[in-house]
């Protein structure tokens, strides 16, 4: 490298300073400083003279961007072709990619290892890289995550003491004190990981949910981000928004009267499996562009009565309920929670291969004992990651059986199976109507659930004329089919009956046809309700077996 040299002929060292061009983002253009590392987002308004001093350095400026003033016979910055400079060089680059940003937290690189990036930018080995552009992804400077390369690795009576205060509380479900440990060590390493299951506390008011929850905050430190009471999209995209951070929320009730709780829900369901080429939520904006926001958040949330979760929220969400405080429990104090958490997220971070390992072996044992793909996702991510605090090799096959005999896996698989066809399906059986039909000798009216009218045509499908009719008109029928009984429902969404049927649930404007038809022996066909209606599109599925006759099965009354 050449030297350069001054008037008095010693060497000049080259002023720190000057920027990396990104691309262009909308009407502004992306930089990295140099200087400061930060990614910048410039307008053309924003390229001031004083403004670009503090980007690229006030020294590099006036060294690579003055000029001698013909008049003043002074040096002056010459901002403007600076400014034109960076477009021109930000266009070259074309589109700026926001996901190629990362910023504070743990992420993966490309050889499937991780990198720490906070006020250093450091891998578990120790080994100490330079902010800025690696492997095609940007890593800034950020502030402290908590722990850094010089951090001790948490001891196994570090782990047990944890263990201990999880185990402190009597809980509902076997694993409690595990899966809550294990949930720790995924919010750490949440930006690179495929799946991010998250933690719903529940339990009678003093029973000890937040304090389960003060401590996770304690130990999570800078990772996590705590939360009281409903909250807001976007205040979840303002504080949450392309950061792998917990986020640690108390207080997280139902109100009928309000939709904040929503607002958990959503962002946790796209934080689940987000990964960092996905789009995420994105918003226009005033000047005509787009904005991606990014959520690599596992949630842990507490409240007396928390929402329900739709099906697709049960099986990503792990609800546990807390009892009470064991009696002589001893509760370690803030600050010595506080001096466990970056011993534990170095311990963890260190074993990453070893979770990796785990993952697969736990994951598959689930599916063996019964468990569908997204319960092994969430139930058997969590023990992984349990596993690596305990054991510093990955579990064999064994192990994880062992494991997933203690979780009561029969309880979580039907804890699992509530989906939305079942869902729909209830919806509509349990909905009660007024409907004529012979008792004894008379014709009575009486409020029967579709349910009660469906058994009773299939007990007596010959002197139930009346409620045959009467379900007709409300857009059902119940038939043999091939020797098996089979309910047939109007497909069209303006059928407004069936409306009324499902007024005040998620399928009040139609998609009945669609969820119902994924049933047992679901499928469409063309066929007439009932006497006197016209051929229509239908969903076929089969009745329930418990509104069969008596001892009669499908597979009996086929014989």
């Amino acid at each position: 490298m050449s030297s350069i040299i001054n008037l008095s002929g010693t060497s000049v060292i080259p002023a720190r300073g000057g920027y990396i061009a990104l691309g262009t983002l909308g009407k502004k253009v992306v930089v990295l400083s140099a200087l400061t590392k930060q990614v910048v987002k410039l307008s053309p308004s924003d390229m001031r003279e004083m403004d670009l001093k503090q980007i690229c350095g006030a020294d590099w400026c006036d060294e690579n961007h003055s000029y001698l003033h013909p008049k003043k016979d002074v040096l002056v910055f010459d901002h403007r072709a600076l400014a034109t400079a960076i477009i021109r060089d930000c266009q070259t680059k074309g589109p700026f990619i926001e996901s190629f940003e990362r910023g504070f937290g743990v992420w993966a690189m490309a050889d499937g290892q991780l990198v720490v990036n906070g006020t250093e930018l450091w891998r578990p080995d120790g080994t100490v890289l330079e902010h800025g552009i690696h492997e095609g992804r940007i890593y800034s400077a950020c502030g402290d995550v908590g722990f850094n390369k010089d951090t001790p690795e948490a001891d196994d009576k570090d782990v047990q003491e944890i263990l201990a205060f999880f185990g402190s509380f009597e809980w509902g479900q076997s694993l409690a004190p595990e899966m809550v440990l294990g949930w720790f060590g995924l919010s750490i390493v949440a930006g690179a990981i495929r799946r991010r299951p998250h933690l719903s506390i529940t339990g009678a008011p003093g029973v000890g949910k937040s304090t389960v929850l003060e401590a996770m905050k304690w130990l999570t430190g800078p990772m996590g981000r705590p939360f009281t009471g409903p909250q807001t999209v976007a205040g979840y995209f303002q504080t949450l928004g392309g950061t792998p951070c917990c986020a640690i929320v108390d207080e997280f009730e139902y109100d009928p009267k309000q939709t904040n709780a929503k607002a958990t829900v959503e962002i946790a369901r796209l934080s689940y499996s987000l990964q960092e080429g996905d789009s995420g939520i994105v918003r226009g904006t005033p000047g005509g562009s787009s904005v991606s926001y990014r959520f690599y958040t596992p949630f842990i949330a507490c409240g007396v009565n928390p929402p329900k979760f739709e099906s697709a929220d049960t099986t990503r969400w792990v609800n546990l309920e807390v009892k009470s405080r064991k009696e002589n429990a001893k509760l370690p104090c803030e600050q010595s929670i506080q001096s466990l958490g970056p011993k534990l997220s170095r311990r963890f971070i260190n074993r990453w291969n070893q979770y990796l390992e785990s993952e697969v072996t736990i994951r598959q044992c689930i599916i063996d004992a019964g468990g569908d793909g997204r319960m092994s996702d969430t139930v058997g991510t969590l023990l992984a990651a349990y596993w690596v605090f305990v054991s510093s090799k990955a579990a064999t096959k064994e192990d994880a059986e062992v494991l997933v005999e203690m979780l009561n896996i029969k309880a979580r698989i039907a804890l699992h199976s509530e989906t939305d066809e079942k869902r729909c399906a209830d919806a509509l059986m349990s909905r009660v109507m007024l409907f004529k039909f012979m008792e004894g000798p008379a014709l009575v009216t009486r409020s029967l659930s579709i349910a009660e009218a469906i058994q009773r045509v299939c007990d007596d499908p010959t002197n139930n004329d009346e409620v045959v009719r009467r379900l007709a008109q409300l857009g059902l029928r119940v038939s043999v089919q091939k020797g098996i009984w089979k309910v047939f429902i109007a497909n069209s969404p303006e059928h407004q009956e069936l409306k009324k049927l499902f007024m005040g649930t998620k399928w009040g404007q139609g998609g009945w046809s669609t969820c119902l038809r994924r049933l047992p022996g679901g499928e469409e066909s063309t066929q007439r309700i009932g006497a006197g209606f016209g051929a229509a599109k239908v969903t076929v599925f089969d009745v329930p077996t418990e509104l069969l006759p008596a001892g009669a099965t499908q597979e009996l009354l086929a014989a």
